[in-house]
């Protein structure tokens, strides 16, 4: 009974032995599985990250571009408005300067209209006056004559 014992002892031996090497090698199927989907939620979440990062990458650049764009409209309508008010003081000054030519103009007839006026009176004022002492000289002489 001692041989048999042991043979049992043997058999049970070598069952527990195959079953634990088919549980070492389910594990290890199991853990090169687990691995295995381990490697591939890597890979799909750095293929995201790339994704989402060339995404970014072009937004950031469209975006970039777009602003660039505004910054140049911008400048041209910064250029356009200056050119424009810069268009229209020099249109101001040369009416301004019209307008004086005009208003010097009109102050130099007026001047010489005054003047000629006042040389007319003048001249008036002489002829009455001279007219006055020959009705004096006249009515003198009327007088003495009398």
């Amino acid at each position: 009974m001692g041989r048999q014992v042991e043979s049992d002892e043997l058999y049970q031996a070598q069952t527990e032995n195959r079953h634990l090497k088919e549980t070492i090698g389910a594990l290890r199927g199991e853990l090169e599985q687990a691995q295995i989907l381990h490697q591939t939620d890597i890979q799909k979440a750095l293929s995201t990250a790339h994704d989402e990062i060339q995404q970014l990458k072009s937004a950031v650049a469209a975006l970039r571009n777009e602003l660039e764009k505004m910054q140049i409209s911008h400048e041209e309508n910064t250029q356009k408005l200056m050119a424009t008010a810069n268009d229209e003081i020099i249109q101001l000054k040369s009416t301004i300067a019209s307008l004086r030519n005009e208003l010097e103009h009109m102050q130099i007839i007026h001047e010489d209209k005054i003047q000629k006026m006042e040389q007319n009176a003048r001249n008036e004022v002489n002829q009455l006056q001279e007219i006055i002492r020959a009705l004096r000289v006249r009515l003198e002489a009327r007088e003495k004559d009398q």
